[in-house]
């Protein structure tokens, strides 16, 4: 059958009342949408669309319902997620009039169709759809936490990436606070680079002698080993053991110098005073050195050979 013809049977239709207003419209279209690809030369893309009153099924649906959460909460939706979120997205579908609606976009590559997309009523991907409220979502942190207030998803891994980041440099980073960074860069409001820069520009300020090189990229913890080894040493206590938020250590890292400015301690110094903890009279290192400066004594005063 031509598209003259079937021009002809559809408007036959039409006057005696076998089919609607609406559906006739939608028929011709079709026919149109037709005769441009025949006319269109076969190379090149390009793409026509259908309006259907068929809406993918409520299976497809929870699956791009799901497709969202996978990405933005890492699960799949629960059974009290999808009541609310299938109606809601079923309801996109359809028509002013309240009928089903939804938009059939094909895509074609050198005459081949390549791609089909089934879009919403107002020509939109469900799933961007879905993902523009999920995102809101997460801003809002709406979302389940674990009894160390990580969230779930991909805000947790920010979560806890920002934490570590922030302690490294010195820093106590609040859970609220974290929090907000973390979904802010899940839901793509906030650069993660942005996040992390804000972190190391407040661990600047904080230890303006060292600001330079934290700026630079070098964390404070790295910087701080030195002094952290030589505690370890000299107190003989674990490296873990001793973090940046140790006052000594901290105290060595922004350090009062004579002139009134602000630098670091050197070492030499900072290991004095740790001989000077009441922890220091307790180590071996102290023992041993009484007994040498008892043995000294000894042979100043002839004692021993």
């Amino acid at each position: 059958m031509t598209n003259e013809e079937k021009r002809k049977f559809y408007d036959d239709q039409l006057a005696a009342g076998e089919i609607t207003k609406e559906a006739y419209d939608q028929y011709i279209a079709l026919i149109e949408d037709t005769e441009k690809e025949e006319k269109v030369k076969k190379s090149g893309v390009y793409t026509s669309t259908q309006i259907s009153s068929n809406i993918p099924p409520a299976s497809t649906l929870a699956d791009y319902v799901n497709t969202v959460f996978q990405k933005y909460k890492g699960r799949d939706a629960n059974s009290t997620e999808l009541k609310t979120w299938l109606p809601a997205l079923t309801a996109q579908y359809k028509s002013e009039k309240g009928k089903s609606k939804s938009t059939i976009k094909y895509t074609y590559k050198n005459g081949e169709l390549i791609k089909t997309e089934y879009l919403t009523a107002n020509a939109e991907d469900p799933k961007l759809w879905i993902e523009n409220k999920v995102k809101k979502d997460v801003l809002a942190g709406n979302q389940e936490v674990n009894t160390l207030a990580i969230p779930e998803g991909p805000s947790g891994k920010y979560f806890v990436a920002l934490k570590n980041f922030a302690s490294d440099n010195g820093l106590l980073l609040s859970d609220s606070a974290a929090t907000s960074y973390a979904n802010g860069i899940t839901a793509g409001t906030i650069d993660e680079n942005t996040a992390f820069n804000a972190l190391r520009e407040s661990a600047a300020e904080a230890f303006p002698a060292l600001a330079d090189k934290i700026k630079a990229g070098i964390n404070l913890k790295t910087l701080a080993d030195p002094y952290i080894q030589s505690m370890s040493s000299i107190l003989e206590i674990p490296d873990s053991g001793i973090d940046l938020f140790d006052p000594k250590v901290r105290g060595a890292l922004a350090y009062t110098l004579p002139d009134g400015k602000v630098g670091t301690r050197s070492i030499y110094d900072f290991e004095k005073e740790l001989r000077k903890d009441p922890r220091w009279q307790y180590t071996n290192n102290a023992r041993n050195d009484a007994a040498s400066v008892a043995t000294t004594v000894l042979k100043d005063f002839g004692f021993m050979g």
